[in-house]
């Protein structure tokens, strides 16, 4: 996809400095991914939206961007932070913390399908979950989280803390 991309840079460099007020190193880190052509084509559409409708800052919209998927995590950034923030209590920074990794459309997703579980039936609260989720894998974490912390907690005598705190990180 390099040169897709190399293409799509040159293309669309012009605009998203001018227009947008990126930098061209912003450019540059979001073009550096697999999927840059899309993601870039993606920043040049959703940027004034999310920027204007939902208050993100124009870094943070290059943040998401700058990962594998990056389109796809833009563009369910569009769709789940209104419900993220306002039927689950999440801040917009939250939500850009889970969408700033390698598969921050399935971790948004899985945060929107689980928050209500992790923070009901087990008790964690939302930053805790946020945390999990705020990795690459966080999809995969959330969903061990919830398989694995009656487990871990009543069979091993962990605590929730030490399982979050395993579960943070990358992996």
């Amino acid at each position: 996809g390099g040169k897709q991309a190399l293409e799509t840079v040159q293309r669309l460099l012009p605009v998203l400095c001018q227009a947008h007020g990126l930098t061209p190193d912003q450019v540059v880190a979001i073009a550096s991914n697999n999927g840059g052509k899309q993601a870039l084509e993606t920043v040049q559409r959703l940027l004034p939206v999310l920027c204007q409708a939902h208050g993100l800052a124009p870094d943070q919209v290059v943040a998401i961007a700058s990962n594998n998927g990056g389109k796809q995590a833009l563009e369910t950034v569009q769709r789940l932070l209104p419900v993220l923030c306002q039927a689950h209590g999440l801040t917009p920074d939250q939500v850009v913390a889970i969408a700033s990794n390698g598969g921050g459309k399935q971790a948004l997703e899985t945060v929107q399908r689980l928050l209500p579980v992790l923070c009901q039936a087990h008790g964690l609260t939302p930053a805790q979950v946020v945390a999990i989720a705020s990795n690459n894998g966080g999809k995969q974490a959330l969903e061990a989280v919830q398989r694995l912390l009656p487990v871990l907690c009543q069979a091993h005598g962990l605590t929730q803390h030490q399982v979050v705190a395993i579960a943070s990180h990358d992996g």
